[in-house]
C-alpha cells in the first residue's frame, strides 16, 4: 500500500475511508427461528429500508415478507428479521412460457442470454429485480415461450466474424461479399450511425446452417462448464489506483487554520478528485461481495505535473493494478497511457482527452465523447425532427472545432441514404462565415424553422451571433420567424449570454451526461449517499459511481475488460457508455451523447 494520508477532514464528505479492502456486511450472530436462519438488523438512526436492503443484499420484497410493520416506516431499535439466502423462498409462477434457471458462481447476463439464445433485455423485462445485477443462487424467469422442455431450435442464433473496412467497400458491397443483408450489418454494428470508416472494425453476422436442436438439459451443463472455465481467469480482489488530483496537503492546511465552519469547505482544486472518489468507492462498495472485492489506491497527482506522474509511476505496486483511472491533464495522462500499456493495465480517462491517448493502445478506454463523436447525435436529431426545415451549418473560419461541419454534412446526407422514408427532405447549406454574421440572417425563411448548427466554442463569435440574431428576431419583419440553435456544451458556461437568448433562440446542444432526477433509482441513490456524506451528491459523484460500477463489475464478472461481454452499453445515472474501437490497435471511445434542449428555462433531455 502506498503512503496516503488517512483523510479525517470534511465530515460532511467523508473523502477517504480507510484505504484497503472495501469493508463487506459485518459477521453478524444468526438466530434460528421456527427452522430458518436470520440476521436480525437493529435500526439505528438515519437508516432506511433501501439501506438495509443494500447492506445484507437481500430482496426488499422479501425483507418486507419476513417484517410486514416495515410498510409503515421504521424506528429507531425496531428489530428487523433478515432471512439467510438460503432460506429465502423464491415464488416464480410459470405457465409454459419461463422455465427457471439458478445463477451458478460468476455467471452474467450476457452469458446466460447466450446460453437461452434470448436478449439480455427480456430476461431484464422478465425480472426487474436483475437490475442491481446477478447473484450466485438466484433463481430467475427464462422467457423462452418457443423453446419446449426437449427441444430448442438454435437455428435462428448467428455467429459473427470481423471485418476491417477497406477504401471504396460499400454497405452493398460487404453485403454481398457475405451474403447477408445490409440491414443485418447494420443491426450488429449500431446502425453505423457515422457510415463506413477505413480502418474500421465491424462485425460481419453470419447464419448457422442446419444447426441441431439442444435441449435444456445440455444447456444447463454447458451452463456448469462455462462457469468452471471463467474460474481460470477470475480473481477474489482487484486492485484499482485513482490517480487524480486530491491535494491532500493544502486540505490539511485549510483543516488547521479554518474555523469550525469554513472546515467543512475544500480546497477548490480537489473538487472534482473528492465528489469522483465518494461515487466510485460506493459504486466498489455496492457490488463487492465476499467472494469478490476491491481494494482502491490512491495517488495524490496535484496539479500539471510531470516529474510527480513520473515518481508515482515508479511505485512498484502500480505493475499490479487491475484499473488506473486518470491522471487527468493531457501530458500527465499520457505518461500513465504507455505506463499502461507497458504493462498490459486498462486505464480510464474520467475527463475530456485528446483522441490522441487512444492511437497504438489498446489498454485505453476514454469515458467523455470527443466533438466528432456528437456529430452523429446531431444528425440523427436533424433527420429525426428538422428533415424538413431550413437547415444550415456555420463554418467559422477561426474555430478549433470547423472540421465538424463537413462531418456532420456528411453524417446527415448518409442517414439520408439509409432512411426508408420517402418524403422530402432538406439539404444541409454550409456558410462560410469569417466577421460578417449578416450573412446568416440573409439566409433565414420565414415559412420555415431556421436549424442552424455552430460548432464553435470560440466566446466571442458565440456571443456575437447571439446579439445578432436575438435583435433581428425582436424586429417588425421577423418576428413570425423561429430559430434553433444547435451548438457546443461550452456554451452553458458563458455567463455573459442572457438566459432569456438561450430559450428565445431555441438552443440545443450534447451533453456527455445528464441526471435525471424523477427517476426513483436515482432518488434513492441520492438518499443513501446524502444519510451517508450528510451533503448531495455532485455530477462529479454520479460520473464515479457509474464509472466504478461499469468498470468494477466488469472486472467481477469477466475477470478482464477485453472480453465481448464487457463491451456492452452500459446507462447509468449520469453517463451512457457504448465504447468504439477506434481502431485495430487503438484504445476504445465512448460515442454516446444527451440531445440536450431549452425548454421553458429549463435544460431538458430531448425526448428520443
Amino acid at each position: 500500500m502506498n503512503k496516503v494520508k488517512h483523510i479525517l477532514f470534511f465530515s460532511t464528505l467523508l473523502l477517504l475511508i480507510p484505504l484497503g479492502s472495501i469493508a463487506q456486511t459485518d459477521s453478524l450472530e444468526v438466530h434460528q427461528i421456527n427452522g430458518k436462519d436470520y440476521y436480525i438488523h437493529i435500526v439505528e438512526k438515519g437508516q432506511s429500508l433501501y439501506f438495509i436492503h443494500k447492506k445484507y443484499n437481500v430482496p426488499l420484497e422479501v425483507i418486507k415478507k419476513e417484517n410486514p410493520s416495515v410498510e409503515d416506516g421504521l424506528s429507531i431499535g425496531e428489530k428487523i428479521f433478515i432471512p439467510l439466502k438460503k432460506d429465502i423462498e423464491v415464488e416464480i409462477k410459470t405457465d409454459g412460457n419461463y422455465i427457471n434457471h439458478e445463477v451458478k458462481k460468476q455467471q452474467t447476463l450476457y452469458s446466460i442470454a447466450n446460453l437461452y439464445q434470448v436478449t439480455q433485455m427480456e430476461i431484464i423485462a422478465a425480472n426487474p429485480e436483475i437490475a442491481d445485477g446477478l447473484k450466485e443462487g438466484q433463481i430467475i424467469k427464462i422467457p423462452v415461450s418457443n423453446i419446449k422442455q426437449n427441444d430448442i431450435d438454435n437455428n435462428s442464433k448467428p455467429q459473427y466474424k470481423t471485418h476491417v473496412v477497406k477504401a471504396g467497400e460499400t454497405l452493398y458491397s460487404l453485403s454481398k461479399l457475405y451474403n447477408t443483408s445490409i440491414d443485418s450489418i447494420k443491426m450488429v454494428n449500431d446502425g453505423l450511425k457515422q457510415g463506413l470508416r477505413v480502418n474500421e472494425v465491424i462485425y460481419i453476422p453470419l447464419k448457422v446452417e442446419n444447426a441441431t436442436a439442444t435441449s435444456i438439459t445440455n444447456i444447463r451443463d454447458k451452463v456448469e462448464e462455462m462457469a468452471a472455465d471463467t474460474l481460470i481467469t477470475k480473481k477474489n480482489e482487484y486492485v484499482i489506483g485513482l490517480l487524480l488530483p486530491f491535494y491532500l496537503d493544502e486540505n490539511d492546511e485549510i483543516t488547521e487554520h479554518r474555523s469550525a465552519i469554513e472546515e467543512k469547505m475544500i480546497y477548490p482544486k480537489s473538487k472534482f478528485a473528492i465528489e469522483f472518489y465518494n461515487g466510485f468507492i460506493m459504486a466498489l462498495d455496492s457490488i463487492s461481495t465476499d467472494s469478490c472485492k476491491f481494494k482502491v489506491h490512491v495517488y495524490d497527482t496535484k496539479g500539471n505535473d510531470s516529474l510527480r506522474i513520473k515518481n508515482i509511476l515508479l511505485k512498484p505496486e502500480l505493475k499490479t493494478l487491475d484499473l488506473m483511472v486518470g491522471p487527468l491533464y493531457y501530458d500527465n495522462f499520457k505518461q500513465a497511457v504507455e505506463f499502461a500499456q507497458k504493462n498490459h493495465i486498462p486505464i480510464v480517462s474520467p475527463v475530456k482527452q485528446n483522441n490522441k491517448t487512444l492511437l497504438g493502445n489498446e489498454f485505453v478506454f476514454k469515458a467523455i465523447p470527443s466533438k466528432s463523436s456528437i456529430v452523429g447525435e446531431i444528425s440523427t436529431l436533424a433527420i429525426d425532427s428538422f428533415k424538413t426545415d431550413n437547415l444550415m451549418a456555420i463554418e467559422y473560419e477561426k474555430a478549433k472545432e470547423k472540421p465538424l461541419v463537413d462531418l456532420f454534412i456528411k453524417a446527415y446526407n448518409d442517414l439520408l441514404l439509409t432512411t426508408k422514408d420517402t418524403g422530402l427532405y432538406s439539404s444541409v447549406k454550409k456558410l462560410n462565415i469569417n466577421t460578417n454574421i449578416s450573412e446568416v440572417v440573409s439566409n433565414l425563411k420565414g415559412n420555415k424553422n431556421n436549424v442552424i448548427f455552430v460548432p464553435t466554442s470560440n466566446q466571442t463569435f458565440v456571443t456575437s451571433l447571439f446579439n445578432y440574431l436575438s435583435t433581428t428576431l425582436n424586429k417588425r419583419e421577423y418576428e413570425d420567424y423561429k430559430v434553433t440553435l444547435i451548438g457546443l456544451e461550452e456554451w452553458m458556461d458563458y455567463e455573459n449570454i442572457d438566459l432569456e437568448y438561450f430559450q428565445q433562440l431555441n438552443v440545443h446542444f450534447c451533453s456527455s451526461q445528464y441526471v435525471n432526477y424523477k427517476d426513483s433509482l436515482t432518488n434513492m441513490f441520492i438518499k443513501d449517499y446524502v444519510m451517508k456524506k450528510e451533503t448531495y451528491p455532485s455530477l462529479n459523484t454520479f460520473l464515479g459511481f457509474d464509472l466504478g460500477y461499469y468498470f468494477g463489475n466488469n472486472l467481477k464478472d469477466q475477470g478482464s475488460l477485453f472480453v465481448p461481454a464487457s463491451l456492452v452499453d452500459y446507462k447509468g445515472m449520469s453517463i451512457q457508455l457504448h465504447f468504439f474501437k477506434t481502431g485495430v490497435e487503438s484504445g476504445y471511445e465512448n460515442t454516446h451523447s444527451y440531445m440536450m434542449r431549452f425548454n421553458d428555462y429549463v435544460v431538458e433531455s430531448v425526448p428520443h
